[in-house]
C-alpha cells in the first residue's frame, strides 16, 4: 500500500479517536485513558486480514518533538495570563524547579538502592536519568481532567504552570545527563559545566522566546484584517521557535562552551508573549476563532499522541513479566518522591508567604495528580538505542529498561491516578461551589428560564406553536423559574455581601464585553484596550480574594519603579502623553459605565430580583457607576477642550466607523439569508468601504 496505507492509517486513527471521545463521555471515564486502551487493542486488530494498514503509521521522536509537542505547549501557554501567573510565581517556581529536583535526585539515590537490593545492577546515573524522565507532570492530561471535574481556577493555574515549566526543567536536565553519560564524568569541571549549561538553557530560552514572540507580534500587527495570514503566523510561532532554538543549540559555540537553548522554554515564553502581548494585535474578528482553532488543533494532536502511546506500549507487553518487581518498586519510589517533593516545599513556602499559600487539600491533589504523558515518551524515544552507562550490566539495553519502567509508571498514572482523581476531588469537596457560585448558578438559571418564558410567549402570539403546547411549556418553565429564583432568594438572604459580589462580577463582565465591542469597531486603540482590560482583570481577582473596594480607582497607573518598568514593557509609553489615547480612555470608560447602568437598571426591574429585597444593593452599585460615568464624562470633556481639533477629528472617524459597521452587518445579513449572491456581497462590501473612507 505504501504511502497511501500510511495516510489511511492516520485518518483511521482520527476517526477512531472521535469514536473514543464519545464513548468516554458515555462511560464517564477520562478520554486519555480510553485512548491508550484503544491503542493497545489496535495491535491485534492490525494483524487481521484487511487491517494491516493500521500498523503503517508509527510515532517517532521527531514527529512528537517537532510537530505535536509545540502544538500542545502553545495551546496551554497562549491562554496563560501573565498577571495570574505572577500572582502564583512562588508556588509555580517552587514546584517546577525545587520540587522537580528533589524528586529527580530522590529517585536517583533511593531508586538505585532499591534496585540493587532487588538484585538489579543499575548505577546512580541510570536511576537519575529515569528520575528526570518521570518527574515532569503532563499539563494536557491533568488539565483535561480538571476541566471535567470543575477544579478551582487557581489550583488549575498552579498545575498548568508547574507542568509547563517543569517540562522545560526536565528536558534541560535530561539533555545534560545524556551528555555526561555519553562523554563521561570528569570531576568538578563536569558539574560546573552542567550547572552553567542548565542556567544558560533556561535563561537563553526565556530571552529567545521574548524576542521571537515580540517579533511575530509586530509582524501580526502590520498585517491587519488578513485573518488567514494572522492565524498561520501564530501556528508558525509555535513550531519555528522550537526549531530555531534547536538549530542554534546545534551550531552556537562561545569558545569551547557549547551553548544550548531550551526549545521548550523558548516555545512556552514565545507563546505567552503572543497570548498576552500579540493577542490584541490580531484582528478582533479572528481572536475568538483563533482560540477555538488552537483548542481543536491541540485536541487532535493530543488524541493522536495518546492513541499512539497505547500502540507503542502494546509492543512492550511481552517484556513486562520480567520487570514485575522493578516496576512495583519504581511506582512506589516515584510516588514517595512526589509526596516528599510537594508537602515539605509547600509547607516551607506557606510559612514565608502571605499571598500564595496552598491549603492542605490542594497539596493532596498536587501530590496525587502527577500524571505523565507526551514529554516522558519523547525523552525515551530520544535515548540512543546503543547508549551505555558505566556500571550497568543488565541483559536488556539501557533504553529498553528505561522504556519499560517509564511505560509502567505512565500506565499507573493513567489507570489508577487519572481514574480516581475525580473521586478524590469529590471526597475532599474541592470542586464544591462557593457561596458566590451558588448564587450565580441559581441566578443564571432564573435568567435563562425568564428568557425562555418570554420567547415561547412571543412564539405563541406569532402563531408558531399551538395553545396546548404553549400551555405545557409555560407551566413547565414557570415552575423551573420559580424554583430557581426562590433558591437564589434564600441564598441572597443568607449573605448580602455575596450578592453584592455577584453584581460586581456581572458588572465587570458587561464592561469587558463593551470594551471588546469598542475594539472590534476600532473605537479604542490596542494600548487603551489592554490597560482597561488589565484594570478589570485586577478588579476581578480582588473580588475573588474577598475585597469589595475595587471601585475606588478610576484609572490604572503604575506607581512603583518596578510597576512602571513592567507597564512600559507590556503597554509601551504612557497614554497620558498622548491626547488621542487619553480621549479614547475616558470615552471608553464613559461608554462602559453607561452600559452597566442600563443593564443593572433593567435587571433590578425584573420580578425575581424584586423578590430578593436587595434594592439597597442595586442602588449602591448603581451610584458607583453613576459616579464613574460623571467622572469619565468630566475628564473626557476636559481632554476635548484642551485638544479640540484632534478630538473632533476622532469623533468624525468614530461616526464613520460606526456607519461602516452597520452597513457591513446589513449586507452580511442579506448574504446569510441568500437575498444576494456572494458576488454582489463582495461588490457591495468594497463599495461601502470606499464610500466611508
Amino acid at each position: 500500500m505504501g504511502s497511501m496505507g500510511m495516510f489511511l492509517s492516520i485518518f483511521s486513527y482520527l476517526l477512531i479517536s472521535m469514536g473514543v471521545y464519545f464513548i468516554a463521555k458515555i462511560l464517564k471515564i477520562p478520554y486519555t485513558v480510553l485512548l491508550v486502551v484503544t491503542g493497545v487493542l489496535l495491535i491485534p486488530i492490525s494483524n487481521l486480514t484487511g487491517f494491516e494498514f493500521l500498523s503503517q503509521f508509527s510515532l517517532t521522536s521527531d514527529m512528537l518533538f517537532f510537530i505535536f509537542l509545540p502544538v500542545l505547549i502553545f495551546e496551554s501557554a497562549y491562554n496563560i495570563k501573565l498577571s495570574t501567573l505572577g500572582e502564583n510565581k512562588k508556588v509555580i517556581t517552587s514546584l517546577a524547579v525545587v520540587s522537580f529536583l528533589i524528586s529527580t535526585f530522590f529517585i536517583g539515590g533511593v531508586g538505585m538502592l532499591a534496585m540493587n537490593w532487588l538484585g538489579f545492577d543499575v548505577p546512580f546515573l541510570f536511576m537519575l536519568l529515569f528520575g528526570t524522565i518521570i518527574s515532569a507532570t503532563d499539563p494536557v492530561a491533568v488539565l483535561a481532567l480538571f476541566k471535567d471535574f470543575g477544579a478551582p481556577r487557581r489550583l488549575a493555574m498552579i498545575f498548568e504552570g508547574e507542568s509547563l515549566f517543569n517540562d522545560a526543567t526536565a528536558f534541560a536536565l535530561f539533555l545534560i545527563l545524556l551528555d555526561i553519560i555519553q562523554n563521561g564524568y570528569l570531576g568538578s569541571s563536569t558539574l560546573v559545566n552542567a550547572g552553567l549549561s542548565f542556567v544558560v538553557m533556561l535563561l537563553g530560552g526565556v530571552l529567545f522566546g521574548i524576542l521571537f514572540g515580540g517579533l511575530f507580534s509586530k509582524v501580526i500587527e502590520k498585517i491587519k484584517n488578513n485573518e488567514k495570514v494572522e492565524l498561520t503566523l501564530t501556528m508558525l510561532v509555535a513550531h519555528l521557535a522550537f526549531i530555531f532554538t534547536e538549530l542554534i543549540s546545534e551550531h552556537l559555540f562561545i569558545g569551547n562552551f557549547d551553548v544550548k537553548i531550551s526549545s521548550i522554554v523558548a516555545t512556552v515564553t514565545a507563546s505567552m508573549v503572543i497570548g498576552n502581548y500579540g493577542r490584541y494585535k490580531v484582528s478582533p474578528k479572528i481572536e475568538a476563532y483563533m482560540h477555538k482553532f488552537w483548542e481543536y488543533f491541540a485536541f487532535v494532536a493530543n488524541s493522536l499522541v495518546f492513541l499512539m502511546m497505547g500502540i507503542l506500549f502494546a509492543n512492550l507487553f511481552g517484556n513486562f513479566g520480567d520487570f514485575t518487581k522493578p516496576l512495583l518498586v519504581s511506582v512506589l519510589v516515584v510516588s514517595v518522591a512526589r509526596v516528599l517533593s510537594v508537602y515539605p516545599v509547600l509547607g516551607v513556602l506557606n510559612k514565608f508567604t502571605k499571598t500564595e499559600k496552598v491549603n492542605r487539600k490542594w497539596q493532596h491533589l498536587l501530590a496525587f495528580g502527577d500524571l505523565k504523558g507526551a514529554l516522558a515518551v519523547i525523552m525515551i524515544l530520544l535515548i540512543p538505542a546503543d547508549l551505555t552507562i558505566a556500571g550497568y550490566s543488565e541483559i536488556y539495553t539501557v533504553k529498553e529498561f528505561l522504556t519499560i519502567m517509564t511505560v509502567g509508571y505512565i500506565f499507573f498514572t493513567l489507570f489508577v491516578k487519572a481514574t480516581s482523581l475525580g473521586f478524590l476531588m469529590d471526597k475532599m469537596k474541592v470542586n464544591k461551589l462557593t457561596p458566590l457560585e451558588q448564587i450565580e448558578y441559581q441566578e443564571s438559571k432564573a435568567l435563562i428560564y425568564s428568557k425562555v418564558l418570554s420567547e415561547i410567549k412571543a412564539s405563541y402570539k406569532a402563531g408558531f406553536i399551538p395553545r396546548s403546547i404553549y400551555s405545557d411549556l409555560k407551566l413547565k418553565y414557570n415552575k423551573l423559574y420559580k424554583s430557581a429564583y426562590t433558591s437564589c432568594g434564600k441564598l441572597v438572604a443568607r449573605s448580602s455581601s455575596n450578592f453584592e459580589k455577584l453584581l460586581r462580577v456581572y458588572a465587570i463582565g458587561i464592561e469587558k464585553h463593551a470594551l471588546k465591542n469598542l475594539l472590534v469597531l476600532d473605537e479604542i486603540s490596542e494600548k487603551v484596550f489592554k490597560i482597561l482590560l488589565h484594570k478589570l482583570d485586577a478588579q476581578l481577582r480582588m473580588l475573588e480574594k474577598g475585597k469589595t473596594d475595587v471601585h475606588k480607582t478610576l484609572s490604572f497607573w503604575p506607581k512603583t519603579p518596578f510597576h512602571k518598568l513592567w507597564f512600559y514593557f507590556i503597554y509601551g509609553s504612557s497614554i497620558r502623553k498622548n491626547p488621542e489615547n487619553m480621549y479614547m480612555y475616558y470615552r471608553a470608560l464613559r461608554i462602559v459605565s453607561k452600559k452597566v447602568l442600563d443593564e443593572l437598571t433593567n435587571i433590578s426591574e425584573q420580578s425575581h430580583i424584586k423578590d430578593f429585597d436587595r434594592k439597597d444593593t442595586f442602588e449602591y452599585l448603581i451610584s458607583i457607576y453613576e459616579d464613574f460615568f460623571k467622572q469619565s464624562t468630566k475628564k473626557m470633556n476636559q481632554v476635548y477642550k484642551e485638544n479640540a481639533s484632534l478630538t473632533s477629528d476622532i469623533d468624525v472617524q468614530f461616526a464613520h466607523k460606526g456607519i461602516l459597521d452597520i452597513e457591513n452587518k446589513l449586507i452580511k445579513g442579506l448574504l446569510d439569508r441568500e437575498m444576494i449572491t456572494p458576488k454582489l456581497y463582495l461588490l457591495l462590501e468594497k463599495e461601502i468601504t470606499e464610500e466611508t473612507a
